[in-house]
């Protein structure tokens, strides 16, 4: 949310903020109020945006009991109306991280569906990694695997992401356009206070693999 205002602010295109569903809409609406936020930024679920550009929203178990249970609640009649021919940016917040892995594949239906050479979707909090490489079997998720190409296509703009595994801890990070990283964080105790010391184990044009990372991760480790 506070990063809402600062793209408002740089982009002469509105901002769909794109919210999971009906009701986490309503809540973000109603905390959110100000001009600041309002001013240039249409709050909406991911179904009402496929909806408003004609995207055939593909419907997950439940979700026809969530929306009934959504308008009874008042959610459906706050979102913000929808100009499907604005030039946008559809600013997506926490796809299927958590929710149903069908948010996902209707991230992809309303990007192609909406394209424009002024619109772009930006990916939030989305959880990408587990679509592109390969937590959810594709014999079990067909529909899923299929965004897979769409998903590869996405610039990381900034990650911070833990791993840990043989006894190290860091972070897979990145900035762009600067290069990735991988940082080693070492804890112990002094007295009773812990303390926490950083230290860059792998800087990397590439994106490093998980192994890569580790290996990066142990070696940087031994020097200590």
């Amino acid at each position: 949310m506070q990063l809402v205002p600062l793209l408002r602010d740089r982009l002469s295109r509105t901002t769909w903020l794109v919210l999971p569903d009906d009701k986490e809409c309503e809540l973000a609406s109603n905390q959110w109020t100000g001009q600041l936020y309002r001013k240039k930024t249409r709050f909406t679920s991911i179904r009402a945006a496929c909806e408003a550009v004609g995207a055939p929203e593909t419907k997950a178990w439940g979700s026809n009991f969530a929306e009934t249970v959504n308008k009874l609640q008042g959610g459906d009649g706050t979102l913000d109306e929808l100009d499907a021919n604005a030039d946008r940016l559809q600013l997506i917040c926490q796809p299927g991280n958590g929710g149903p892995v069908e948010d996902w594949i209707n991230v992809e239906l309303l990007h192609w569906q909406g394209r424009s050479d002024s619109c772009a979707t930006c990916v939030v909090n989305g959880a990408l990694d587990k679509v592109r490489d390969g937590y959810y079997p594709g014999i079990f998720f067909p529909a899923l695997a299929k965004t897979v190409p769409f998903y590869k296509k996405f610039e990381p703009v900034f990650i911070a992401k833990p791993i840990s595994d043989k006894g190290v801890y860091g972070w897979l990070y990145r900035v762009y356009p600067e290069p990735w990283q991988v940082i080693l964080q070492t804890a112990w105790s002094t007295g009773d206070r812990l303390k926490v010391e950083e230290s860059t184990a792998l800087i990397s044009d590439t994106r490093p693999t998980f192994a890569q990372a580790i290996e990066a991760l142990l070696q940087e480790s031994s020097k200590k």
